[in-house]
């Protein structure tokens, strides 16, 4: 080990000597090293390591090459066990921060966009295709570039047939599905022939709205989700999602100036047909006009508590109403505040210093407020446009899908949290905002801060908490990340102790959770096994369900086995020898020993035991040498008694005949499954007898682990197994 430590320092002494000006003669460059880790030496330079102001190099900090052909993990392992070494941890690559190279962002949207935190939260997630954004709108335009590959798929239609496939009362409905009645004026002005009422909707989703207020849909859904960082156009605030696009509103005809109109009632059928097909977020950038409640309808409230009964957000445009003197409130269904999923978005005028924009409607019912001026976002590109992409003056219509993109990149980040989750997050992570002349609410919680709301997003550990891999029913589980407690809940005492534990993330409590680092949860204030890693860009923060188990330490430099007061089954640990002063450890008086041989022939079935009696002639025994390691029934009083740890190797391969078998496992303490995985479906149950108690303790073979008394092999604990392949199975014992 001496000579080993002294070639490693000498390796690394030479890195630090051939730094730049050390003179000498010029050699070739060096082949350049794989990776490198962190090394702090206890370097006798009179720094103190609290004094301030010291450099990193004064307190001894270098960065070590991994020498050729080692890997990183037994270098680090080797450094840790030196003298003089105080620390030794790998190092980690780190990136530009993601900064989206659409051609409109820095000019048009970086301004807003950065306002609102959203490089912060690109630099954690993109977003995600699982993730459904329902745009309750004018239609979108199918074939725009930066959309057309985030589109909404129903599987279970085929394309233009003429049938209603999957059942769901819309015809066709490939992308999503319209909902527009019939009147003269639609008619006329958008050249509608039929009314898509449920049951006979069809999927006519491509936005028709033209004129001075065009493309409403297919700016809103741009703003949402189009393709970032794709060298194309703009960039949405999820540049992965898929829109889902219910058209409720018309064309906008000549009667309305333009500007597109829909029915109430079609919108609550539309957030039902959202709800229905699995829609993750919906967006609504529409809201009825003063007096409001006439549009306060039953089938909307219907609709609504269907989907939050889901777990959908909704959300809503407050309206322009704000110069209303009369009625300034929030229009529906963006006024309702009896529902928590309802999310009630006000502008902020980002050409103002994001104060309250004048046109924003402001009320009770407000939850958030986002940029609302001259926000960018996708036209129709069957306009004859140069490029279809612009910008519209102002409006409540293009604040909320910038909200909508915030809760999507959200569900990406950790997919496994509840609508309140979500919400609650955000309202502690917007902006608070500037007071409004008219001294009311035109901003609920704030204004949105999509990266410091993905910064507060947990990661959630879920699964089941065991001591040994066996639960441990109401068990305290406990996250700690570098010392600090980040979490705590309290498994369950049914059958299975499952558990779902949020992690704290830095953005809350300092010092827990952010990419890269490890997180070690505890089960009744044991480390469990695995180790979890809080995830990297682009990865889901809900983690998979899975055992997280604490594992009893194996035996020190003595081995303690309690002996009953009659028969007990122990394993020899000493060095094989004749009997029985090979058995010289055993309580005295000790008067019978039995080891189980499954080769011997039985009465009824191969396997019979062989025998040392000790008081009897020597011909009635037949069984003269124990072997180390080798399981055996002893009748001795009770005792516990302690032999020299023998540490026996890992590799050691046992070779286990059809029908019981008795052995001492000397692998490391792991589950039943993995120790036994290399004869996996070769074997029915194992078996422990417990000499203190006498009785014995059951593991049956893909039995719910609640039935079973015991699941891990620990490590020179003696066990049974009942192999049920037609032959001899190995197993080398890791």
């Amino acid at each position: 080990m001496r000579k080993r430590t002294l070639a490693i320092l000498a390796a690394c002494a030479a890195v630090l000597a051939a730094a730049p000006g050390t003179g000498g003669v010029e050699a070739a460059p060096p082949t350049a090293p794989e990776s490198y880790v962190v090394v702090q030496y206890g370097v006798a330079t009179g720094v103190s390591a609290a004094r301030a102001g010291a450099s990193l190099g004064e307190l001894g900090y270098r960065s070590v090459p991994v020498p050729a052909g080692e890997s990183r993990e037994h270098f680090l392992a080797r450094l840790r066990s030196m003298p003089g070494v105080l620390s030794a941890e790998a190092d980690a690559e780190v990136f530009a921060a993601e900064t989206p190279d659409d051609p409109f962002y820095a000019g048009s949207q970086s301004p807003y966009l950065a306002a609102i935190g959203a490089p912060a939260a690109w630099d954690l997630h993109g977003g995600s295709n699982t993730v459904v954004v329902a745009v309750l709108d004018s239609g979108i335009d199918l074939n725009h570039p930066d959309l057309a590959g985030r589109l909404w798929v129903n599987t279970g239609e085929v394309p233009g047939n003429g049938i209603d496939d999957d059942g769901n009362g819309c015809t066709d409905d490939v992308n999503g599905c319209r909902f527009i009645n019939l009147t003269a004026d639609r008619q006329s002005g958008c050249g509608y022939t039929y009314s898509s009422v449920p049951g006979s909707a069809r999927g006519e989703v491509q936005d028709d709205n033209g004129g001075s207020n065009h493309s409403h849909g297919t700016i809103v859904s741009g703003i949402i989700g189009a393709a970032g960082s794709n060298g194309v156009g703009i960039s949405g605030v999820a540049w992965d999602v898929r829109l889902m696009p219910v058209k409720v509103l018309d064309c906008g005809t000549p009667s309305h100036l333009g500007q597109p109109s829909g029915d109430m009632a079609n919108v609550a059928h539309g957030i039902d047909y959202a709800r229905r097909m699995g829609a993750d977020v919906i967006n609504l950038s529409l809201a009825s006009s003063p007096p409001h409640q006439q549009a306060d309808i039953q089938v909307l409230r219907d609709a609504i508590q269907a989907a939050e009964a889901e777990g959908i957000i909704i959300v809503c445009a407050a309206g322009n109403f704000g110069t209303n003197p009369t009625q300034p409130g929030p229009g529906y269904p963006a006024a309702y505040t009896q529902y928590e999923n309802i999310i009630a978005v006000g502008a902020a005028d980002n050409l103002a210093g994001y104060t309250w924009a004048n046109y924003s409607s402001y009320g009770p019912a407000l939850d958030f407020a986002a940029p609302g001026s001259n926000i960018v976002g996708t036209l129709r590109s069957d306009l004859g446009l140069a490029q279809p992409y612009g910008s519209e003056p102002k409006g409540t219509s293009f604040a909320a899908p910038l909200a909508a993109g915030m809760f999507a990149l959200m569900k990406s980040r950790n997919s496994g949290l509840t609508a309140a989750d979500y919400i609650a997050i955000a309202r502690a992570a917007a902006t608070p905002p500037a007071l409004a002349p008219h001294g009311g609410n035109w901003a609920g919680s704030g204004i949105i801060n999509v990266g410091a709301a993905l910064q507060r997003l947990p990661l959630t550990v879920t699964g089941s908490a065991l001591h040994d891999w066996k639960d441990e029913l109401g068990a305290e589980v406990r996250a700690v990340v570098e010392g600090n407690a980040c979490g705590s809940v309290t498994a369950s005492a049914g059958l299975l102790a499952t558990f779902s534990l949020p992690v704290k993330p830095a953005a809350e409590v300092a010092g827990c959770g952010s990419p890269g680092k490890n997180v070690q949860v505890y089960v009744a204030n044991r480390p469990a096994t695995p180790l979890v890693q809080w995830p990297g860009r682009n990865k889901d923060l809900n983690q998979p369900a899975q055992d997280y188990s604490s594992v009893s330490p194996p035996p020190g430099t003595v081995v303690v086995q309690v002996y009953g007061s009659t028969w007990s089954n122990v394993g020899h640990l000493e060095a094989t020898g004749e009997i029985p002063g090979a058995l010289g450890y055993l309580p005295n008086p000790w008067s019978e020993t039995y080891a189980w041989d499954p080769v011997l022939p039985g009465a009824d079935s191969p396997g019979a035991y062989r025998r040392y009696l000790k008081e009897a002639p020597a011909y009635v025994n037949n069984w003269s040498y124990v072997a180390a390691y080798q399981a055996y029934w002893v009748k001795a009083p009770a005792a516990s008694l302690g032999v020299l740890n023998p540490n026996p190797p890992l590799g050691r391969t046992v070779t286990f005949q059809p029908g019981w078998n008795n052995f001492v496992y000397t692998g490391t303490n792991r589950s039943v499954v993995d120790a036994l995985s290399g004869i996996v479906g070769q074997y029915s149950a194992v078996l422990r007898y417990d000499n203190s108690a006498s009785r014995w303790l059951t593991y049956a073979a893909g039995a719910p682990r609640y039935l079973n008394d015991f699941g891990a092999l620990l490590k020179l604990q003696v066990y049974w197994v009942y192999v049920t392949a037609p032959g001899p199975v190995a197993v080398t014992m890791n």
